[in-house]
This record gives structure tokens, sequence and C-alpha cells, in this order.
């Protein structure tokens, strides 16, 4: 993951990195859970989703993110691969990447590793508390895996007064792949909001900084 402003900045990371600009293939993010499957001849034109898969060993994927959870995926036995943009809009993405990746390449979910990459954390999504409700009524409910803890925590503002509900979304994203079967996870715990290496629009407002996300294909050996 690196920084990202514009078309141009995006072609020249990509040439530092020494990849083929025509090789990385992007998304018009919507804040979706919308996931599409790619290969070389698919088309270079940004469709509307927030999450792409592939097995070609001809391309890379990427997403752009601020503040939202760039996620991970490698079926490690078949080498399909995938990069999503999940935010609390599109928290669930996961399970969709998962299913079209079974659908395509008969991908088993305990073959998949996973990696939740930097955003906001729970120490600074604080959301008013209908949001808070509808998201744990969805992500949370009762019983299942919590690998990370609640997926709502509320915190009293200097220890009185009523209690703030702020989401996690690396939380809600382990119970997902959890009761799916994933076990095989990884979290950067980097917060977009406090660690200023990062993009965050929450911290920056609307001129702030975009890192874009990308996955290859697992090397041949």
């Amino acid at each position: 993951m690196a920084y990202a402003g514009g078309e141009h900045a995006r072609e020249d990371f990509c040439k530092a990195l020494d990849l083929d600009p025509a090789r990385v293939y992007g998304v018009t993010q919507v804040h979706s859970r919308l996931v599409l499957a790619l290969d070389r001849h698919s088309p270079q034109d940004r469709p509307q989703a927030d999450g792409l898969v592939s097995r070609d060993r001809d391309i890379w994927l990427s997403v752009t993110v601020a503040d939202c959870l760039p996620v991970y995926l490698l079926d490690t036995e078949s080498g399909a691969f995938g990069i999503l943009h999940s935010g609390w809009k599109g928290t669930g993405i996961v399970l969709t990447a998962l299913t079209l990746m079974k659908e395509r390449w008969n991908t088993r979910a305990e073959a998949v590793a996973v990696v939740l990459g930097p955003g906001i954390g729970s120490c600074c999504y604080r959301v008013d508390e209908g949001r808070a409700r509808v998201f744990e009524e969805e992500f949370g409910g009762a019983g299942g895996d919590y690998p990370l803890g609640p997926v709502v925590i509320r915190r009293r503002r200097n220890g009185s007064g009523p209690a703030d509900p702020f989401l996690d979304l690396r939380a809600a994203n382990a119970r997902l792949l959890a009761g799916a079967g994933v076990r095989n996870l990884a979290v950067c715990g980097d917060c977009t909001v406090t660690d200023e290496r990062l993009g965050s629009f929450r911290r920056e407002g609307k001129d702030y900084t975009r890192m874009i996300a990308l996955i290859g294909p697992k090397p041949r050996v």
C-alpha cells in the first residue's frame, strides 16, 4: 500500500514498483458489497464495484482507501486472490468475495488467507446511535466467534454522561470471516486517523490523501 493522488500518480506508483499500469485493474468505488471476477481479457473500464478477484497470473488488482479497510485475500490452494474496499456501508463484502471465489474456483474458506489492512480504528470511529444499532444488529448478533471482540464499543466521555458508540470495522470483518470458516487471518492495527503517515478522510477532510491497495498473483514455484 502507498499513496495515490490521481491517474498520473497511480501510473507513477505502478512504474516505481516495476508494474505495467495496463496490468493493474481498479474499480469505480461506490461503497457497496459488489465484487467482480476479472482476467487479462477484461476491459480496463473501471466498473462500479468495491472488490475484485482473479486467478490470472498476469494481472494485479487494486482499490483505493482512506479510512475504509483494504481486505486482501489469497486462496492458498488454487492461487486465486482478491482485494476489497470495506467501509461501514460495504461491511459484508468479504462474504460476497468468498462466495464468488467458491463459484469460480471452488475456493474453500479454510484455505483462504486474509489480511485486514490499515483503516479507521474503533478509537476514532464514533457514530450516532442509530447507525450503531443497525451495524450491531447485522454484524454483531448473539453468539458465534468474535476473534477481535465486539463490533460496537460504547465509551463515556471523561468517564461520565451517556456512552457514545464507536464502530470496529476490523472486528465486524473478523467475525464474518470466522463464521464463514476462515481461520488464517492477519490484522494491521494501524489507525488511519491517528497515524499521519496514512491517508484519512476523517482527519484531512475533502482534500484527503488516497491510498492504493494492491494484490498480485501467487508466485510460481
